[in-house]
């Protein structure tokens, strides 16, 4: 009974922390200047993989790569919205060069087939936007056994990254590198890595918190970015892997939030939130712009380099979050 007590207190504070500090971090969006894209030439000839590219944050982060000649590939889970998302696209952009593979973050096997059919086609790959998302949702375990919001938001893009990494390499050049993008979030300073639960099955609902579920996924992020970035300095490789937070943006996302929690949100947003094309120009920024050619391991917030949390920049740690993934995911 004190057990269960104790974790109702616990997820409770998770949850409150969650929206304490969102409101600090709304405050502190409402007071700055939002930072346009601006200066960014024709990408003709590049190729780009956009993941939740269907619908949101996504889509713009899409039709905007598509503005600068990129020939843009959207990974989606809903064919539907995909094929709806490159009939909107196209109304604007005629000529586009867009196209849809299937992709589910929540099977391993669907982001190893996603890799597959890219790669059969035989297409260059000069940038990888790892964007799609799921945020608080209820304790649901995926087809491969992991907590849903660690293998959608960071597992399954650590997968994906490492299968394409090869072809990146090939296409990065002196003076053009290839652009690895990592979209996480601002809430990432809430989170707390612990090695000894990390990518375990949880059981219990009283051991699990969604709000410090998604914190946390946010900052795996982040440290296996900035250690992959070492990586690639050690191989001289012409590949950057940046990550990002596009700000606290009108989306989907906030589906699985109680009503009437929701409601007031939603309210919100309508007037406080960044709107998903805002939020996307935060993405071209680190994915395009000439300004930060062959910077890596950064982090940014609102189209600048910002200090992420103490934590992502502890290097042991990050290599054990990267190291562990990379043994989570070998065949069993």
């Amino acid at each position: 009974m004190l057990h269960s007590f104790l974790c109702i207190l616990w997820i409770f504070w998770c949850w409150l922390k969650v929206y304490l500090c969102g409101t600090i971090f709304l405050l502190r969006q409402l007071m700055q200047r939002h930072r346009k894209l601006t200066d960014v030439p024709l990408q003709t000839g590049k190729v780009a993989i956009v993941t939740g590219g269907a619908s949101g944050i996504g889509f713009f982060v899409s039709k905007g790569l598509v503005a600068k000649n990129v020939h843009v590939i959207i990974g989606a889970r809903d064919s539907n919205e995909g094929k709806l998302a490159i009939d909107k696209i196209r109304e604007d952009y005629p000529n586009a060069k867009v196209d849809y593979i299937h992709l589910d973050l929540a099977s391993l096997e669907s982001v190893e087939s996603f890799s597959q059919e890219f790669l059969s086609r035989n297409l260059p790959l000069h940038i990888l936007v790892n964007n799609a998302g799921v945020m608080f949702c209820p304790l649901r375990h995926t087809v491969d056994g992991f907590e849903e919001q660690f293998q959608v938001n960071f597992l399954s893009h650590f997968l994906l990254t490492q299968l394409l990494l090869p072809k990146l390499k090939e296409c990065g050049e002196d003076n053009s590198w290839a652009r690895i993008v990592f979209t996480s979030s601002i809430t990432h300073f809430l989170g707390h890595i612990d090695l000894r639960c990390f990518g375990k099955r949880i059981e219990d609902v009283y051991d699990y918190s969604p709000h410090q579920a998604y914190c946390d996924a946010k900052l795996a992020m982040i440290l296996a970015c900035y250690h992959q970035a070492r990586v690639f300095r050690t191989e001289k490789a012409k590949v950057a892997i940046n990550v990002l937070h596009p700000g606290i943006v009108d989306t989907r996302l906030i589906h699985h939030v109680g009503q009437p929690l929701r409601w007031l949100l939603g309210f919100l947003a309508k007037f406080l939130y960044k709107t998903p094309q805002q939020g996307a120009e935060i993405t071209l920024y680190v994915a395009l712009s000439p300004e930060i050619e062959g910077m890596s391991g950064r982090y940014y917030d609102n189209s600048q380099e910002q200090l992420s949390a103490s934590q992502s920049y502890d290097t042991e740690l990050q290599e054990n979050v990267w190291t562990t993934s990379c043994q989570i995911l070998k065949p069993k």
